[in-house]
């Protein structure tokens, strides 16, 4: 019979083996070169969500143009975050379009 120290410590070991698996692989295959990581398609998700609300607040009494025009920039970083032509970085977005990343990280708690 097994104790609850070791019942947890078997859980911990399946669970860091389950997050190791599920970060070399994409789909269930193993990752190649141009498949996305986790945190790429984390802010690939957040990037839509992101243009899903600029399109249902285009109107001009909805949202004032600066505030479409730093979400739909923001938007546009998030989607192509850790591509060629895209941000590498956090350091790479204004405070402003941090802020919009925040707003919209907090809407849901699962994001992939």
């Amino acid at each position: 019979m097994m104790t609850n120290e070791q019942e947890i410590e078997d859980r911990l070991i399946e669970n860091l083996e389950f997050e190791d698996v599920k970060l070399n692989t994409h789909r269930g295959k193993q990752r190649g070169y141009y498949d996305p990581n986790p945190v790429e398609v984390f802010f690939t998700r957040i990037g839509q969500a992101i243009y899903q609300f600029t399109d249902d607040n285009q109107h001009k009494t909805l949202m004032t143009d600066e505030d479409w025009i730093t979400h739909c920039n923001t938007a546009n970083k998030c989607v192509r975050f850790g591509t060629l032509y895209g941000p590498k970085e956090l350091e790479d977005f204004k405070t402003e379009e941090l802020g919009v990343v925040r707003t919209f990280m907090n809407k849901r708690t699962k994001w992939i």
